[in-house]
Formats: structure tokens, sequence, C-alpha cells
């Protein structure tokens, strides 16, 4: 559901359809169609702009991290690396503070 949800949003924005404010409501109603339908689901543009919503704080955590010393990212994978233990430890500690 996500890769299709990418998908669509995508080629809705390629079409102009994503304003400077955000995703024009007809955006979401299409996405929103276009994942009912294919996954035989009741999804509506509410469910989508919370899901945009989680996109966007994941984002912000990825951005982050990503921020500071001794973390990368890995294309083969599609993840962030760490050096070692230690920098992900001090990380988690800091963040939690």
């Amino acid at each position: 559901m996500e890769h299709v949800l990418v998908d669509v949003m995508r080629d809705q924005r390629n079409l102009g359809n994503k304003g400077d404010r955000g995703w024009k409501k007809s955006t979401l109603n299409v996405a929103a169609t276009m994942l009912s339908t294919s996954f035989n689901v009741n999804v509506t543009s509410y469910n989508l702009k919370n899901h945009i919503k989680l996109w966007r704080s994941w984002f912000g955590i990825v951005s982050d991290i990503l921020g500071q010393s001794g973390f990368d990212w890995d294309d083969t994978k599609h993840m962030i690396t760490v050096e070692n233990e230690n920098t992900w430890n001090e990380y988690c500690t800091i963040s939690i503070l």
C-alpha cells in the first residue's frame, strides 16, 4: 500500500497537484480512491493526511540522525548506517534527554 501511495502522490505532484501549502484536496481524494479500489479497503483523504503527517515525522527523525557525526546513508540497503555502537548509544542517550 505504501508503494502505491508513493507512486500516486509522485504522479500527482508531477501533474502539478501539490500547492505551496501542501497537497490539494483533489490529490488526496484521487489517492484515497486509488488505494480503496486497489486494496478493497475504505481509505479517506483524512486517513492520507494523517499518514503524510507520519511520513513528515519520520523524515524529521531520519534528517536529525543523518545530521549527527558518525551516521551515514547506505544507498544499496536504503538505510542509515552508524560507524560504531558507541555513536548510536550516545545518540540515543542525547535524544532521550
